[in-house]
Order: C-alpha cells, then sequence, then structure tokens
C-alpha cells in the first residue's frame, strides 16, 4: 500500500476541508484527490462522504484511520530505530519548557516521545519563555516547550502558520476563578511571575475589567491554583489546571469565555537536534476534535501528525 496515499488520508481526517489538507501536504487539490481515489479502488470501500462542505469520514473511512494512523507510526518508529542504529549511539535530546507547562503537558509529550522514539534520552530544563526561546536560538537547548497568549476566538479553531523549527500542539482556555466566597467579592488578584503569560492577561485583561484589585505574587500556576483554593483570592489559570475543580463547584469561573487563551508551541533548533528526530517533530500537529484543553493524541499520526 502506497505511503503517500496514507498520509494523503491521514491529513484529510485531519483537516477541515480538502483545500486545508492539500496545503498542510503542499500538494495540489487535484494530488489530494487523486491519493484518495487510489486509495478508495484499493481498498473497495468509499472513506469519505462525498458532497460535505468539510471533511468527513464514512463509518469505513473511521475504522480505516486506525490503522493507517498505527502503519504510519511503525514506519516513523522503524525509521528512527534504523537511523540510531546506524549513528551507533543513543540520541539525546535536551527540551525546554516553562513551570507551567512541566506540569499540566511536558508528561504527556515526554511519553509520546519515548514511544516514537524508544532510545531518545531527554533531559528538561525549566525556564521562563525569553529564556528558552533564546537558549534554543544559541543552541543550548534542542527544543522548548512555550507559551503565549493569542487572540479571542470563540467558535473557532485558533490555526496559525508554522514554520520548519516551529509546531502548535495545543490551544487552552483561560479562567478567572475563584470560591464562591471570594469570586462573588474578589479583593485580592493572585498572579504568577512575570514573564509569565499568564500574569500577562491578569495584568492586561484582568485588572481593567475588575477595577482596583490588591495584587499579590505567588508564583506559579499551581501557587495560584493552591491560594485560590485556599479563599486567598481569584487567579487566572489554564482550564486544563482546574477542570475537576470547576466541575465540582470548588471554584467558580468569573464572567466566563472572556479572556485570550493561550497556545503552546514546540520550537525546536535543526542543527543541534538529531537528524532523525526532526522528522517527527516536524509531524506534530494540533489534536483534532472540539475540546481546547484536549492534550495531543497518543499517536504521532493521529491527532498530532499528518
Amino acid at each position: 500500500m502506497d505511503v503517500q496515499r496514507l498520509e494523503t488520508f491521514v491529513a484529510v481526517a485531519q483537516s477541515g476541508t480538502m483545500a486545508e489538507a492539500a496545503d498542510r501536504l503542499g500538494y495540489a487539490r487535484s494530488t489530494v484527490t487523486s491519493h484518495l481515489q487510489g486509495l478508495e479502488r484499493s481498498l473497495g470501500v468509499s472513506l469519505l462522504e462525498r458532497g460535505a462542505s468539510v471533511n468527513r469520514l464514512t463509518k469505513a473511512g473511521t475504522r480505516f484511520l486506525e490503522y493507517a494512523t498505527d502503519i504510519l507510526d511503525r514506519l516513523a518508529q522503524a525509521q528512527a530505530a534504523v537511523t540510531a542504529a546506524a549513528e551507533d549511539r543513543p540520541s539525546s535530546l535536551n527540551i525546554g519548557a516553562t513551570a507551567s507547562l512541566c506540569t499540566y503537558r511536558l508528561p504527556g509529550f515526554l511519553r509520546m516521545l519515548r514511544r516514537l522514539m524508544p532510545n531518545l534520552e531527554t533531559q528538561v530544563f525549566v525556564g521562563s519563555v525569553a529564556q528558552l526561546r533564546d537558549q534554543v536560538a544559541r543552541g543550548e537547548l534542542a527544543a522548548a516547550l512555550v507559551n503565549s497568549a493569542t487572540a479571542p476566538a470563540p467558535a473557532t479553531v485558533v490555526r496559525l502558520v508554522e514554520d520548519d523549527d516551529r509546531r502548535h500542539l495545543w490551544t487552552d482556555r483561560v479562567v478567572l476563578a475563584g470560591t464562591p466566597e471570594s469570586a462573588a467579592h474578589p479583593r485580592r488578584l493572585l498572579v504568577t511571575a512575570p514573564g509569565c503569560v499568564y500574569r500577562d492577561i491578569a495584568e492586561r485583561e484582568v485588572l481593567p475589567r475588575l477595577g482596583r484589585l490588591q495584587i499579590q505574587q505567588v508564583g506559579s500556576v499551581d501557587g495560584v491554583k493552591s491560594s485560590v483554593l485556599g479563599g486567598m483570592g481569584v487567579g487566572v489559570m489554564p482550564v486544563v489546571a482546574v477542570g475537576p475543580q470547576l466541575e465540582s463547584g470548588q471554584l467558580v469561573e468569573i464572567q466566563p469565555s472572556a479572556l485570550s487563551p493561550v497556545m503552546t508551541e514546540l520550537v525546536w533548533n535543526a542543527e543541534v537536534t538529531p537528524a532523525h528526530v526532526v522528522p517527527h517533530l516536524r509531524r506534530l500537529r494540533p489534536p483534532s476534535g472540539p475540546r481546547p484543553d484536549q492534550p495531543p493524541a497518543s499517536r504521532a499520526a493521529g491527532g498530532m501528525a499528518s
């Protein structure tokens, strides 16, 4: 079975339209159509619903997507293993991440890398976004997970132009929350350290809206969360950090759906990243589905890769 056709099918399954899939792959739309038709002929089934304004898989297409992503995943693993064996040395990657991402995003990201490349050794370093970007640019770090605020885009998926050395992985909804008591009469705004994206959102978007509040710095997102749960004030946090507390009623959201979402992306320096690792990084994509706080899918080619 032609690997290019499989890659095209997976890209189409993850994209909203055929034009978007063609743009992602760098193909003409006619090439994407040809690949799909050839794959359908070889399988003897229709994989895509015809006539829909957005890409929708048939039942057969949905089932086949599981196998297609698994095949591409195993091919990628084989490529990495062969390259590492040819180099006759274990691969290593120095990765940076902000403090909040170390807690809420890094573990899943590292599990995904380990599953794709079992022999990959990683070392993690913590820093601010500015520090991490500078270290990657200088080659002191091979890659880093960094976050930044994006313009609010309710009811839409954040779409970003990506270069060959960065990939958008998550977009998290951000909330201003407190206990029912502190949310009813907010007096103190608990914030992270300067340079943190959540501190920027608090100062730029919350203070003008709520008026005169006492500001108290409590360090990291975890510090804000624990202090807010302790009734010390209200704070700006990603939903991925406080989802269970919001659902249980321990915390309540103040003025819902009004803050800028936060984008997390992986940036890397191709000059210091092992050559066989770079293609895996370039295949990473945002997760599919409506949840803005959903982590990348476990398969590199299923929800994270083209």
